[in-house]
């Protein structure tokens, strides 16, 4: 009699802790939805503010074509950046900040396209399609267009792709008077390594 009475009491005992586990359970399943539905909300509203930006940008280039040299250099915009190999095409902002770099890719360092220099562009990395995410896809002679806002044109071709620590970038950036140099810079998984793309102008 006791034993049916213990096993009873143990039965009860492990359909409280199954419920318990099944509500768990569910309170982690809704919680996790409900990031992914966030998460995907984030996704999509970034990419109407980058929708909305390059609109603006295809605007100011059409009357960039007809504007003064003095309108140029006040421009927001620094250039397209085109590589057909990963489907990539967008604008870039001439000045850098975080803000910025949430909505386009920006020019971190360098001087004007017509000149001999390192031009640095960096982008994000939210490791999808979206800006720089398929960097790591390029190789060695992979073509780059970079188009300022009067349509000149400059193909740059890769010639260097390696990783370096984040305190690394200002010597990988330095200025180059010899030719004209591209520099890409996205993150990796790691935080504190980046990945370089280096291009030249031919």
């Amino acid at each position: 009699m006791n034993q049916i009475l213990e096993t009873k009491n143990n039965i009860r005992k492990y359909k409280k802790i199954f419920k318990i586990q099944f509500f768990i359970s569910f309170l982690s399943i809704v919680a996790l939805f409900i990031y992914i539905l966030n998460e995907n909300s984030i996704k999509d509203n970034e990419y109407e503010i980058t929708k909305i930006a390059s609109q603006n940008a295809k605007i100011v280039s059409i009357f960039e074509s007809y504007g003064s040299e003095e309108y140029y250099k006040n421009d927001i915009y620094f250039c397209t950046l085109k590589i057909e190999k990963i489907n990539l095409e967008y604008f870039v902002y001439k000045n850098y900040s975080e803000d910025l770099l949430k909505i386009l890719p920006c020019k971190f360092s360098g001087g004007n396209l017509n000149e001999n220099s390192n031009i640095c562009i960096i982008g994000h990395n939210y490791f999808d399609d979206r800006f720089f995410g398929n960097l790591n896809k390029l190789e060695i002679e992979d073509k780059i267009v970079l188009e300022d806002l009067k349509g000149n044109i400059y193909n740059y071709y890769i010639y260097d792709i390696y990783e370096i620590n984040e305190n690394e970038i200002y010597e990988v950036i330095k200025n180059e008077k010899q030719s004209k140099i591209l520099t890409l810079c996205t993150c990796t998984t790691d935080k504190n390594i980046r990945l370089i793309v280096k291009a030249r102008c031919v």
